[in-house]
């Protein structure tokens, strides 16, 4: 309705609008001083006024050009001034001149006095201002039932042991609030600030409801209003350079084997890693599964599941490796071998590689994850070649898997998930 109405409006003044009238030089003068004044009285007094409340030059001017431009309101206003006879078809004409010319003025001058390379210099930075060695972006759709899902972002970038020191890694919980399209459009500002009031209050409640409690500090959520949540992360992650987005799903998402909503436009957008979270009602870690196969996507499982052994130390790692029909078990690759030399022995010790011999990879894994805390799982070589869908291994994983399930989907094959924590002064070093 007020994209059909607002033109009509302005058609409306317009047509009201008689430019004849102006036809003698005396009248064109006056009309330059209406606008003179009109620009002056705005611009000096907010100028003037910003500055006794000790505002900055710069910023002061800026407030004085965008006080100066009418709009909207001014037209209205005219309008009914001339419909009760107040004022003048003339008067009305200088009036009108006056809002347009003051409006269109705004931009360009705002633009002039506060360039957009001065923006970027003069914008707010993070509270913590030297990038951290590892960071996690968790997407969060409702603060109240996704605990787990920022619990295990914690235990892969932070751990469970406050008392051991550790690389430099945040947690940032993001919370993206969508607008409801009927909302009165001036009610907008003030519906987004109560939405985002309430988010940031039900955020605060969940991380203090975290452990350890020492890591609260590192856990830092971004709550903002966008109006395209799968867009906004990417380019938060982007922006923030993270490491990972860790997304929940809920299990019953997966029935169709088809990614679809928001969690699908993620994967598909987010130009960094992403690991899906599939929670079963378990905060332990103790007993991660690992199937083994060959791809970068597993590669990343692997990196995550070593920084959580690292992270916590009760923590024990099963790689399983599986033999059906004619098929032997997949080799480990040079770069596993590697990695398993570059931990130290303490990590080591709690990786253990059985081979199964079994009718099908997915029952052994089914049957497997009945012993597990978390089973890590590499997105199917099928994500490169339909995004729609994470492979049939994966999304049929998805649906059985008796544990808590990770599956990640790798993006950039340079980035590692180690370099850190594997230097970090709290990991014992590899002795020959």
């Amino acid at each position: 309705m007020l994209t059909f109405l607002l033109p009509i409006f302005f058609a409306y003044s317009g047509l009201r609008t008689q430019i004849g009238l102006l036809n003698r030089p005396i009248l064109w003068v006056l009309c330059f001083l209406v606008v003179l004044v009109a620009i002056a009285g705005k611009y000096l007094g907010t100028y003037f006024a910003a500055r006794v409340s000790s505002i900055e030059k710069r910023e002061a001017s800026a407030l004085g050009w965008l006080m100066n431009t009418r709009g909207l309101t001014e037209l209205i206003v005219l309008n009914i001034g001339l419909s009760l006879g107040v004022i003048s078809p003339l008067l009305f004409t200088m009036l009108v001149i006056m809002a347009l010319v003051t409006t269109f003025m705004t931009s360009p001058l705002l633009e002039w006095t506060y360039p957009k390379e001065q923006i970027r210099k003069t914008a707010i930075e993070p509270v913590d201002q030297i990038q951290p060695d590892y960071q996690v972006l968790v997407p969060i759709a409702n603060p109240s039932s996704q605990r787990g899902l920022i619990q295990l972002a914690m235990a892969i970038a932070l751990g469970n042991m406050p008392s051991r020191p550790h690389q430099s890694a945040i947690v940032s919980p993001l919370s993206l609030i969508q607008l409801n399209e009927d909302y009165v459009y001036e009610s907008i500002p003030a519906e987004a600030d109560r939405l985002l009031s309430i988010r940031q209050e039900q955020l605060n409640e969940l991380i203090q409801s975290l452990e350890p409690s020492d890591f609260h500090r590192l856990v830092r959520p971004i709550i903002q209003v966008s109006g395209d949540v799968a867009r906004t992360t990417a380019q938060i992650a982007v922006r923030d350079q993270v490491d990972l987005v860790l997304v929940g799903w809920h299990r019953p998402a997966f029935s169709s084997n088809r990614l679809g909503g928001r969690v699908g436009q993620i994967l598909s957008m987010v130009p960094v890693d992403v690991a899906v979270y599939v929670d079963r009602p378990t905060t332990k870690l103790d007993r991660l599964l690992l199937p083994y196969v060959p791809n970068i996507h597993t590669d990343l499982g692997l990196e995550l599941a070593i920084r959580l052994l690292i992270n916590c130390k009760n923590t024990d790692l099963t790689i399983l490796r599986v033999e059906y029909q004619d098929q032997s078990a997949s080799e480990f690759s040079y770069e596993f071998h590697n990695l398993m030399e570059r931990l130290p022995s303490s990590v080591r010790d709690r990786i253990s590689t059985p081979i199964i011999h079994a009718e099908s990879p997915i029952l052994a894994v089914v049957d497997a994850s009945k012993m597990a805390d978390l089973t890590i799982a590499g997105a199917s070589r099928e994500w490169g070649l339909d995004r729609q869908t994470l492979g049939r291994y994966a999304d049929e994983l998805a649906v059985r898997c008796r544990s808590s399930l990770l599956i990640t989907r790798r993006y950039s094959q340079v980035a590692s998930h180690l370099t850190s924590i594997l230097t970090s002064p709290g990991v014992e070093p590899v002795t020959g």
